[in-house]
């Protein structure tokens, strides 16, 4: 290690010497495990609830087209509005 020279706190790099043993990652989300099972209803307000209270953010649970259900923020949610099931404000009296 050796002192930085801006603030002169002890710093250290970490680099790969040759190549890695992976290919580089592309960006954005893996997909989904083969064999992912759907979201019942229980378990959408569950974790709806538990995400709503996290983030302090209003929260929908809708039904995609294929008829599963998911839940995600409302400010992100720019499906039809008849496909959202419940929303979850964690400010609501």
């Amino acid at each position: 290690m050796r002192a930085c020279r801006r603030c002169g706190c002890a710093c250290a790099v970490i680099a790969v010497h040759g190549r890695t043993r992976r290919a580089p990652v592309g960006g954005g989300w893996s997909p989904a495990p083969a064999g992912a099972q759907q979201m019942s209803l229980n378990d959408a307000h569950a974790y709806a609830f538990s995400l709503a209270t996290t983030l302090m953010a209003a929260i929908v649970i809708f039904q995609a087209g294929d008829g599963t259900l998911s839940v995600m923020p409302a400010s992100e949610y720019d499906g039809d509005a008849s496909e959202i099931v419940h929303e979850i404000d964690p400010f609501a009296p």
